[in-house]
């Protein structure tokens, strides 16, 4: 929650215009003023504008609905459907049925679900959870959602754990979908999922191949409530 307290500090700084930089000599080997102000100076906000959009939206209504109960806030609402609409773009999905989707999901799973999009594009590596810097799938899902509230175990094994499994077709936004060593999340609709793959590569969307979704296995954390793992 630290970090995600320093990037939303980030995103309040978005927009704000600074004051002129110092410039900077030219050093010997000959680097321009610009090259110099641009590697030692950052605009206040710069690291979370370097962000995929969607992720900073994400931020902006994670912020929201992080201090209220009522998932139905209209500024909440608002803020959502940008990221939903956004992600619906990305993946050619109807972005009505999307928006659907997480008003149908309880707080908890619409909160996991924005916590998970915060960390587009953050590199994967293996055994570790570090929002915004590096994390595995199911580090991924930890992090989302613990956010949430939900004492999730950490090993992938455990989050498909057949105490908190739930039928394909009574699957919702948040819910945990996969096979073996990867878990990936579902984003509420068809088989579009976000998920942090193998092989030192980024956060990022998936539409789930029909062969697969035959194999995996649904999961709902919020049934995690009810035993201890």
């Amino acid at each position: 929650m630290v970090r995600l307290a320093k990037l939303l500090r980030g995103v309040a700084a978005i927009g704000i215009l600074s004051a002129s930089l110092p410039v900077a000599p030219a050093s010997a080997a000959g680097s321009s003023n610009k090259d110099i102000v641009s590697r030692n100076f950052q605009m206040p906000g710069e690291r979370t504008r370097q962000r995929p959009q969607i992720a900073i939206d994400a931020i902006r209504a994670l912020s929201l609905i992080m201090r209220t109960e009522n998932k139905e806030d209209p500024s909440y609402l608002e803020l959502r459907r940008v990221v939903s609409n956004g992600v619906a773009k990305r993946l050619v999905l109807d972005p009505n049925d999307l928006n659907r989707a997480w008003s149908r999901a309880p707080r908890d799973h619409q909160i996991a679900v924005l916590s998970a999009l915060t960390q587009l594009g953050v590199r994967y590596i293996e055994g570790k959870e570090d929002s915004y810097v590096k994390m595995d799938c199911s580090g991924l899902l930890w992090f989302a959602w613990r956010t949430a509230g939900v004492d999730m175990p950490r090993q992938a094994v455990s989050q498909l754990d057949r105490r908190m499994r739930v039928e394909r077709e009574d699957a919702i936004a948040g819910d945990i979908t996969g096979e073996g060593t990867h878990v990936q999340m579902y984003l509420g609709t068809g088989l579009a999922m976000i998920h942090a793959p193998f092989g030192g590569k980024f956060v990022k969307f998936k539409i789930m191949s029909a062969e697969q979704a035959a194999r995996v296995v649904w999961t709902n954390p919020s049934n995690i409530a009810t035993f201890r793992l």
